[in-house]
């Protein structure tokens, strides 16, 4: 008898577990909550459109079984379960735990699916020879060592950066997921003023002035008080750039009429500045995620491996930069914002320290030597 598991019907279970698992998904805020699911519209609707989109996604390879894009797609819905605010935040354990149990088993079931997915394959499409560290020259060797240097320490200046213009935003000491919410959502509690003054300006004013400003803005923001007691303080710390005469292009805080437009309560980035920001970021972070993956690509490593790490990076920053907008909607958003910080400088990071590693510590090939044969998209360790 034989008892042989023909690879199609592998291919309709993982197909077949894609679809229950959209199913629970989608089901899961009746779980949660029973009659009362949708009074949280926010928990209810991350799990609906979810699972509505895995179920879909299974659907369609069900109905198309030759087409390969629905495994990948089905993998970023299961990772989006496990980013999800809901999820991270952790201020409804049910739910965070659910969210963390549907994304785990997604995930598995994305690998099988996507390993199967390649079995389908030709095996006899040809090999693309690629080169490594070793294949390269002294000089090559020596420019691809200082590129990941620099670009490692310029993204140790940017880590420094963020803390020092982000901490201490939310009126406390340190840094914490409310003071990466304030720049999109806004200190909705204060003003923009009281927002720069307590961070990147905090340095420009003294305690003692810094309370009269805050005490002026909470007392309604006056004209007669800015005149008397404001104004002095604004021409001794702020006139050097907020004024006319300074012409730096920023607002002018040496008249009432300058100095009100940010004295209103803050609602965080406007939509013109985070469509500038965005854009700005996208061609910045492309171009420097593109040169590190560049050079990580002569690393020897398992190519499911190499081909994570040069893939993850630009996936965080989609998910990073969309959710700087669903942060001003809902700060709770924040926290996926940090974990796809965290996932983006993981994997620079990997890429820095495993290229030097491998340019410091391998061999050169030596003279006479032919160049390494070993064919991109072999598997094992060799390539």
């Amino acid at each position: 008898m034989n008892t042989e598991i023909h690879p199609g019907n592998r291919r309709i279970a993982a197909r077949s577990y894609a679809l229950i698992i959209g199913v629970l998904t989608a089901l899961a805020p009746w779980y949660i909550s029973g009659p009362l699911a949708t009074l949280n519209p926010g928990i209810f609707w991350t799990y609906m459109i979810t699972g509505l989109l895995m179920i879909g996604v299974a659907i369609f390879a069900f109905v198309w079984r030759r087409s390969y894009w629905p495994a990948w797609a089905f993998f970023l819905l299961t990772v989006w379960i496990i980013l999800a605010p809901d999820t991270l935040s952790t201020s409804t354990k049910d739910v965070s735990i659910i969210h963390f149990i549907l994304g785990a088993a997604g995930i598995v079931v994305s690998i099988f699916w996507i390993r199967r997915m390649f079995g389908r394959m030709p095996h006899d499409r040809p090999k693309v020879q690629g080169r490594r560290f070793k294949d390269c020259s002294s000089s090559e060797r020596t420019l691809f060592g200082l590129v990941m240097i620099v670009m490692g320490l310029g993204y140790c200046m940017a880590l420094g950066y963020l803390y020092l213009t982000h901490a201490g935003l939310n009126g406390k000491p340190g840094m914490s997921v409310q003071d990466i919410a304030i720049p999109y959502y806004g200190n909705r509690s204060g003003t923009r003023l009281e927002l720069m003054l307590r961070g990147q300006m905090r340095d420009k004013i003294s305690p003692e002035e810094l309370d009269q400003v805050v005490a002026w803005l909470k007392s309604g923001s006056t004209e007669d008080v800015y005149d008397e007691t404001i104004y002095p303080i604004i021409m001794k710390d702020c006139a050097g750039c907020h004024s006319a005469k300074a012409g730096k292009n920023l607002p002018d805080y040496t008249s009432y009429e300058g100095i009100i437009g940010v004295s209103r309560v803050d609602h965080g980035m406007s939509i013109e500045t985070l469509v500038k920001l965005s854009h700005i970021h996208l061609f910045g972070i492309g171009l420097v995620t593109f040169v590190l993956g560049f050079v990580f690509t002569f690393t020897t490593l398992p190519t499911w491996l190499k081909n994570l790490i040069i893939v993850a990076p630009f996936f965080a920053m989609v998910i990073d930069i969309t959710t700087w907008y669903l942060t001003k909607w809902d700060p709770v958003f924040a926290y996926t914002v940090i974990v796809s910080g965290l996932i983006l400088g993981s994997a620079w990071g990997l890429q820095i320290m495993l290229s030097l590693y491998q340019l410091i510590f391998l061999p050169g090939r030596h003279a006479g030597q032919p160049p390494s044969s070993t064919p991109m998209g072999t598997t094992g360790s060799n390539t």
